[in-house]
């Protein structure tokens, strides 16, 4: 039994001595100019103690923790509070080695080889003998030596986590300020090209009546600039440009903007489809980031820091709130929130990984330092692709409505180019065509009162003055249609009316002027008839087209009037035995605005405006003017309109 005992003490005394020491070999390593290797490992770890490295052998409550890692998180001590931490290096007998640890987050002393190296801020047992900094520190090792002892003494009584947050790095100095300058260039990068996404969407809220998606964009975009470029991966930008502001301002800031973007985010997605997206979600997110914001401001680091989680929580339940709101957006027919979807799902894992690595209920060590800057990136991309579809668009059809403007223009052009001429000709008329008979009825009219005309010859001046003046009425009826046309813009009125009324109406119009030039109109007999049809443009277009009848017809030629209906249109033919007209002429009549004046069988003198008018008007209230014509033969004009119900 003693033998046994014996046996069973010598085993517990082995295996006690087995468990050795911490020891980090690096013998066999390359150790060129870029090759730097990591510390991450098995530390040993005495709590509630800041030894001196001669004080560490007969220290008691020797512990083990991983580095990187918090002690709250590995063995359950209290984040405020002090420890050291001490492993071994073996390296070959070579200059120019050095180790560097990043961040501390709170105080740091380093010791090597039994020397105090370095600090970061003040170590003390004590608030009151404590004092952090944001810093990282370079320790250059001695190259007489091929064994290394690494003592770190960290106190902290500010930060949420104690503990050595980052692996520290073991490689050639060189190769080390390079890797630090290249990770800094890196950050530095991520954060200036959020600042400018920042400016940018800030500009677009300032443009857009409708930009406040921009605005919310922008803050987020500034969030995790400010983020980069104060502590995350060891940048220190900010706090190297103003040293004067203390650790706990800094840190309030950082933890700020993170939790800001938990009311940020939903803001965002909310007006950029505000009617797809329920309000009440919104409110309770802004109301969160609101409380973790003030609780950021009125209470210490240690204290608003544990509240990383619940802005976790409030983060991936943001994330299933914009899913929602965008994939509903989707399947209601909008193309940018497909975009808008790919993107989230795009930049979700980078977000949920740097979630799970700084959770306080979940340790995950991933040392990768740029997921958030990745993630808000990549979800910038497709925001930028959307912004550039928008343009895109509106660019193209701004370039439609360009050319379609210089299409309206130009025809607008040729309007008033032909309206120019129509007034050109009027103007003519007014002072020729009006004037004229006017003032031949009162020189005859002047010489008759005083006796000088006999009966017999004044009735031949009353035939031609009553054709001139018949003439002039329906020219002056043209010019007034025209006029009013101008000014109002022509009215359409279609109307009931008995057509065997119109044809008298105008027929007795014409018969002096007809008489006078030994002209017969026939009217073929029409059944009583009732049509439907704009009845001032139909009376305006018969005269025009009897007046045109009787001046280009021979002396004791005939003029007929028909009424013809075919399918489900209905014609008034007026046909002459007059002069005819060419291909050309005809061609030309059948355009509005194509009519041109040319004297009559007798020299009857003309504008050209009548046809010119009856063509558009008839146009206007659906009809039109068909032309048939043998040069020397004689026209027959056919007034075209739909039969409508009466």
């Amino acid at each position: 039994m003693a033998h046994h005992f014996r046996l069973l003490l010598f085993f517990l005394v082995i295996s006690t001595s087995a468990v050795a020491e911490p020891v980090f070999d690096f013998r066999s390593a390359s150790w060129d100019q870029k090759n730097i290797y990591s510390m991450a490992g098995t530390w040993e770890f005495y709590w509630n103690q800041l030894l001196t490295p001669d004080q560490i052998p007969s220290a008691a409550h020797r512990d083990s923790l991983h580095v990187p890692g918090s002690w709250n998180r590995q063995r359950g001590y209290s984040p405020l509070g002090y420890g050291t931490y001490r492993t071994r290096l073996r390296i070959p007998a070579t200059s120019g080695l050095a180790l560097y640890f990043p961040v501390m987050n709170s105080s740091a002393a380093f010791w090597v080889n039994g020397k105090k190296i370095a600090t970061a801020g003040k170590v003390g047992t004590t608030e009151d003998a404590y004092e952090a900094k944001l810093a990282a520190t370079l320790i250059e090792l001695p190259s007489d030596t091929t064994e290394v002892e690494v003592v770190v003494q960290v106190a902290n009584f500010t930060y949420f986590s104690g503990g050595i947050p980052e692996a520290p790095k073991l490689g050639k100095v060189t190769a080390l300020l390079n890797d630090v300058s290249k990770k800094n260039g890196v950050e530095n990068f991520f954060a200036g090209s959020l600042i400018a996404m920042f400016i940018y969407q800030l500009i677009l809220y300032f443009l857009f009546d409708r930009g406040k998606p921009y605005l919310w964009l922008s803050l987020i975009c500034l969030g995790a600039a400010v983020r980069a470029m104060i502590v995350h991966g060891g940048s220190f930008l900010l706090p190297d440009l103003f040293p004067a502001v203390s650790w706990e301002i800094w840190k309030k800031i950082e933890f700020g903007a993170v939790y800001g973007t938990v009311g940020f985010f939903p803001l965002y997605i909310y007006y950029l489809f505000k009617d797809k997206s329920p309000r009440w979600p919104v409110i309770i997110f802004v109301s969160v980031a609101v409380l973790l914001c003030a609780a950021v401001v009125v209470t210490p680091q240690y204290i608003y820091g544990k509240l990383l989680d619940v802005c976790h929580v409030a983060l991936l339940l943001g994330f299933v709130y914009v899913i929602y709101v965008v994939s509903k957006s989707w399947r209601e027919g909008s193309s940018d929130a497909r975009i808008i979807f790919f993107g989230v799902l795009a930049s979700f894992p980078f977000i949920l990984i740097e979630i799970l690595k700084n959770s306080i209920l979940v340790a995950l060590d991933i040392q990768f330092m740029y997921l958030v800057e990745l993630g808000v990136l990549v979800f910038l991309l497709f925001q930028v692709y959307l912004l550039a579809n928008h343009y895109a668009k509106s660019y193209l059809s701004l370039e439609s409505m360009n050319v379609q403007l210089e299409q309206q223009v130009q025809a607008r052009t040729e309007e008033l180019s032909s309206t120019n001429r129509v007034k050109d000709r009027l103007l003519s008329v007014m002072s020729h065509d009006i004037k004229s008979p006017l003032n031949s009825l009162r020189g005859i009219l002047s010489i008759y009162n005083k006796g000088k005309i006999e009966q017999s010859e004044f009735n031949y001046y009353f035939k031609r003055i009553e054709g001139d003046l018949s003439r002039t009425s329906l020219l002056v009826e043209n010019i007034l249609y025209w006029k009013a046309a101008q000014l109002k813009g022509v009215k359409v009125s279609h109307e009931n009316f008995d057509l065997n009324l119109l044809l008298k109406e105008n027929v007795d119009l014409f018969q002096t002027i007809a008489f006078n030039k030994s002209v017969t109109i026939r009217v073929k007999p029409v059944e009583e008839k009732t049509i439907y049809f704009d009845r001032s443009i139909l009376n305006l277009t018969l005269r025009n087209l009897l007046a045109n009848a009787i001046k280009f017809s021979h002396k004791s030629g005939s003029i007929w009037i028909a009424y013809e209906e075919q399918d489900d249109r209905a014609s008034i033919h007026v046909q002459d035995e007059g002069v005819g007209m060419t291909e050309e002429l005809i061609h030309q009549l059948e355009k509005p605005a194509g009519a041109k004046s040319s004297a009559g069988t007798a020299q009857e003198v003309g504008t050209g405006l009548g046809l010119s008018f009856c063509v558009e008007y008839l146009q206007m209230a659906g009809g039109n003017l068909k032309i048939k014509s043998k040069l020397n033969v004689g026209s027959t004009f056919s007034i075209e309109f739909p039969m409508m119900a009466v």
